[in-house]
């Protein structure tokens, strides 16, 4: 009796010294607070908004829509790690489902692009210029995060009650917490009516000495996009065996992880093949429309997931 009133005691003890730890790490300050919770009223979840900055404890009245997106995807990206087989084990261990790879995969996946576009977004975030580089990749991460919720709670990626809905909770946190940091960031420019400050206007866009192009592609990449001659490849992809490789998908595995952008020349041919990677940068170069042609068969009457339908499951881009 004695020994549970003292793991009573302890537990209350432990409780105490807890809320006092949460209490401590927030916003004290009034005239901060008040930041914060003017800044929140502005996103589409300001609750959430401003028990995620309380809980950061900023420190500065002088604190900017930068400084506060930057604890909104700080957070984001912490709760977004998730152990590389949590989907898997879920699926495999606890659920006995078959080790299909696409519905075990599909919102780990998912998440790894969510946190990269995240990651970038962060690291751009002092750089004005790359003010709708970053809504870009806000917005992407939203869909990411809307897509594995969605699949979910149609049961396409687990069929247990309890752990689709935990599923579901969790990418809605991440979804308002990314929601969040995109309202603001859409406040970082001036005002909804300066088109110019905003980098609406067309000279923003445009660039005089190639006005078919905006300016964010580089003077090399519009060569390579009205080359009408033979482009100088990285690598060739032959049937015949004439190039460096003779699909398509040892070609990119090939190419570097770092982002650059890779060069494939893919010579006339039917290749039956399915294109997967996590590489940015890939430029693919056929002889023609109707003479390079990368085909899959994959259907959702055949029993695969619409996502990994796709023949190319990465964003590649792609010219003829």
């Amino acid at each position: 009796m004695i020994m549970i009133m003292m793991m009573r005691m302890v537990e209350i003890f432990l409780v105490f010294w807890a809320l006092m730890g949460i209490c401590a790490l927030g916003v004290t300050n009034p005239q901060i607070r008040d930041i914060v919770e003017e800044d929140c009223s502005l996103t589409r979840y300001p609750s959430i908004c401003v028990q995620t900055l309380n809980m950061a404890g900023l420190s500065s009245s002088s604190a900017g829509y930068t400084d506060i997106i930057s604890v909104l995807l700080n957070k984001t990206i912490s709760e977004s790690k998730l152990p590389n087989t949590t989907h898997s084990t879920i699926l495999t261990s606890q659920l006995g489902v078959q080790s299909s790879p696409q519905p075990g995969e599909y919102c780990e996946t998912l998440m790894n692009l969510s946190e990269k576009r995240l990651q970038q977004s962060l690291t751009a975030l002092n750089n004005k210029n790359k003010v709708e580089d970053i809504q870009t990749w806000l917005s992407a991460a939203l869909t990411f995060q809307e897509a594995c919720k969605d699949s979910a709670e149609e049961g396409q990626v687990v069929p247990n009650d309890v752990v689709r809905s935990d599923i579901a909770k969790k990418m809605s946190y991440l979804y308002e917490l990314s929601s969040n940091a995109l309202a603001l960031t859409n406040r970082i420019q001036t005002t909804p009516f300066d088109t110019k400050s905003r980098g609406l206007s067309d000279q923003n866009y445009k660039d005089e000495s190639s006005p078919d192009f905006p300016k964010w592609i580089s003077r090399k990449d519009r060569k390579l996009l009205q080359a009408t001659t033979t482009v100088n490849a990285d690598v060739v992809v032959a049937q015949d065996g004439s190039g460096n490789y003779k699909t398509v998908s040892e070609a990119i595995e090939a190419a570097p992880s770092s982002g650059g952008r890779f060069v494939i020349h893919v010579k006339s041919g039917v290749y039956k093949e399915k294109i997967k990677t996590n590489k940015d940068g890939i430029t693919l170069i056929g002889d023609g429309k109707y003479s390079s042609v990368i085909v899959w068969s994959d259907s959702v009457a055949g029993g695969t997931t619409m996502p990994a339908t796709a023949t190319f499951s990465k964003y590649i881009y792609c010219t003829s």
